[in-house]
């Protein structure tokens, strides 16, 4: 069964967390998996505007998002962003990434964002749960894509 928390109220699965984003995106940021616990310590902690929210599926960590300020250098007059979605192997196909980017909506919602943005190579995914293409990237980015979703009721 699924349930999203905040990070801030589960800081024993910050290492877990910040393993898989230095796994999956810390070679192409450039970041050490220390620097990447220090900064999933700094977000956990949601006093500047960002959060992270964790899956857990039978009370098991599954996946991670984020919504942060700045995910993509070239646009920084885009914010906010949801970011690092990242579902665990075992757990994938059962719903979780849906759940956590609802999470981290709400999240943005509270924090009275009326839009969201975000960037990836899978747009599909994410149109299924409501995004529209916004901008095909170039150059370092070649392939992916920016998503728009408006997110104020």
């Amino acid at each position: 069964m699924l349930q999203i928390a905040s990070l801030a109220d589960r800081p024993d699965l910050v290492p877990i967390c910040a393993a898989w984003n230095h796994a999956e995106w810390g070679e192409f940021s450039g970041s050490t998996l220390e620097q990447t616990v220090k900064a999933f310590n700094d977000i956990s902690r949601e006093d500047g505007g960002q959060v992270a929210r964790v899956a857990l599926w039978n009370e098991q960590p599954a996946g991670l998002a984020l919504l942060i300020h700045n995910d993509l250098e070239t646009h920084p007059h885009l914010k906010p962003w949801v970011a690092s979605v990242f579902v665990a192997p075992d757990y994938r196909s059962k719903g979780i990434a849906k759940g956590l980017v609802g999470a981290i909506e709400d999240a943005a919602r509270e924090l009275g964002y009326a839009e969201a943005y975000l960037y990836t190579d899978k747009p599909d995914l994410y149109r299924q749960i409501g995004w529209s293409d916004f901008e095909h990237l170039e150059g370092d980015y070649a392939g992916m894509l920016i998503m728009k979703k408006k997110i104020a009721r």
